[in-house]
């Protein structure tokens, strides 16, 4: 049964992936709103005093409590996005679960729990934006209700008709996908998480680093037991709370771009279908059907599968001096004085299929100006 929901997860996320990278998709993009942020001025205060190492980790700070990552600068997002840690930036389920899992451990009542969970939730639905946040509070007051998978299924249909997927349908894809395999109760969940990682890679056309399925899971870890804190010293943001929240901070930069630098040692992966499902074979334990997709995989690597051009019976060859060669993508082109040549590699062998060079419409046109001019003064003068 755990098995059997995991994979349900799965694929109900590839489908829901696939949905919106479909071309016509496109035409529903003017509709859907980008989620609202808000500041916090005790911040921007902050901002104002204080140097630039301290500058890059009060926005990194304020952009896990609000969701605004548009200050945090592009060389640590993309450390967070090579790890896999983009969800950081995004108030949701990571966030909640690690700031109230403290308080919940000594609050053993399932009643006192559920109106604690019934007022935070009408706290955070008073705030702009905040749409994955909302739709986690969601999920725990329905578990609390219906039982774990029930309440999550229930959940996130009423998010789905009446909640946020209109503002952010990606964002409710993750939510679906990575909440899903948290309470599909299987065993392994961070090879699954690798599993959904690979996913996302594959639609969003990424790369992705095998060692994340080791240092991912310790980079949460090390996060969920931050977030309590910074969510403590952020309110009133004193000095002193800015000193040590930037401690904090400083501890846990270093071990990203730690964890950043060893991604670099070894080569990355390149997703697709045939590497998804190698990942599932090898999961289920299909020895012999995982070494044939691996056979079948390795055989068509690196080929090129360009179709060879046809070429006409009557080719045109020039034989004018060469003027000048403009390397591309595809091979280069060269230009004759009579005629160009564009040649391309195209399995194993180069071909070249050349034309003639075509007079420009604007010498045509001054031609017949000039004929035209001739003309008139014959007439006129002669």
């Amino acid at each position: 049964m755990k098995l059997t929901w995991t994979i349900t997860i799965v694929l109900i996320s590839f489908c829901l992936l696939g949905l919106l990278k479909m071309e016509e998709q496109k035409q529903f993009y003017p509709y859907f709103k980008g989620q609202k942020t808000f500041k916090l001025q005790r911040f921007e205060v902050a901002k104002k005093m204080s140097s630039p190492e301290d500058l890059e980790l009060l926005e990194l700070w304020e952009s896990m409590l609000t969701g605004r990552s548009a200050p945090v600068s592009k060389w640590i997002k993309d450390e967070y996005k090579t790890l896999g840690l983009n969800h950081l930036f995004t108030p949701s389920g990571f966030h909640l679960s690690a700031v109230m899992l403290p308080f919940m451990k000594f609050i053993k009542n399932r009643v006192w729990q559920l109106w604690i969970l019934i007022a935070v939730g009408a706290t955070i639905f008073s705030m702009v934006g905040q749409g994955a946040l909302k739709r986690m509070v969601l999920i725990k007051v329905n578990q609390n209700l219906l039982g774990q998978k029930t309440g999550f299924i229930v959940a996130l249909l009423m998010d789905m008709l009446f909640g946020s997927f209109t503002d952010s349908p990606l964002s409710f894809c993750y939510s679906f996908l990575f909440l899903g395999i948290i309470y599909s109760g299987s065993g392994l969940l961070f090879l699954w998480f690798f599993f959904a990682q690979c996913l996302i890679a594959y639609f969003n056309g990424n790369h992705i680093s095998p060692l994340i399925m080791i240092l991912s899971p310790v980079l949460n870890i090390a996060f969920a037991a931050a977030m309590p804190l910074l969510l403590l010293l952020a309110f009133p943001l004193c000095h002193w709370q800015i000193i040590v929240g930037l401690k904090i901070l400083a501890g846990l930069q270093k071990l990203v771009q730690l964890s950043a630098n060893l991604t670099q040692l070894i080569p990355t992966w390149e997703i697709n279908v045939g590497v998804l499902l190698c990942f599932g074979l090898f999961y289920f334990r299909k020895k012999k059907s995982f070494i044939l997709a691996v056979l079948l995989l390795t055989s068509s690597l690196n080929q090129d599968l360009n179709k060879i051009p046809s070429f006409g019976r009557y080719d045109y060859i020039p034989t004018g001096n060469v003027v000048k060669i403009v390397p591309n993508e595809a091979g280069e082109t060269v230009y004759f004085s009579d005629g160009k040549c564009k040649r391309e590699l195209i399995r194993g062998v180069w071909w070249e299929k050349c034309s003639p060079r075509r007079r420009s419409s604007k010498n045509s046109i001054k031609k017949l100006s000039f004929l035209f001019q001739g003309q008139q003064k014959f007439f006129l003068h002669g």
